[in-house]
C-alpha cells in the first residue's frame, strides 16, 4: 500500500481553510437576526418571524459544528499522515537491518 503523506498533508490544511471559512459565515450570520415585524404585525407574520428566527439559529449552530468537524478532519489526516510517516520510517530501518 501506498500512501500519499504530503496529500494528506495538503488535505488538512484544505479542511482548515474550510473551517476557518464556516466559521466566518457563522460569525457573520450570527451578528445579524430578522427584524421583528419586517413581515408586519399581524398574527400570521409573527408566527412567520418566529418560524424565521428559529431557522437562523438552527444555521448558525450548523455552521459552526461543520467548524468544529472540518478541524477535526484536519487534525485527524495531519495524524494520520504522521503514523504513516513514522512507520514508513520504522519499516525502512527494518529493512536495512536485513540486509
Amino acid at each position: 500500500m501506498e500512501v500519499h503523506v504530503a496529500g494528506l498533508h495538503s488535505g488538512a490544511n484544505t479542511s482548515y481553510d474550510a473551517a476557518d471559512h464556516a466559521d466566518g459565515a457563522a460569525a457573520t450570520l450570527s451578528r445579524t437576526t430578522p427584524d421583528s415585524g419586517m413581515f408586519g404585525d399581524f398574527a400570521a407574520a409573527h408566527s412567520f418571524h418566529q418560524s424565521l428566527e428559529a431557522a437562523h439559529t438552527r444555521h448558525v449552530e450548523l455552521i459552526k459544528k461543520h467548524t468544529a468537524n472540518l478541524g477535526t478532519i484536519g487534525d485527524k489526516a495531519h495524524k494520520a499522515a504522521a503514523a504513516f510517516a513514522e512507520m514508513d520510517q520504522d519499516n525502512a530501518e527494518k529493512l536495512k537491518d536485513v540486509y
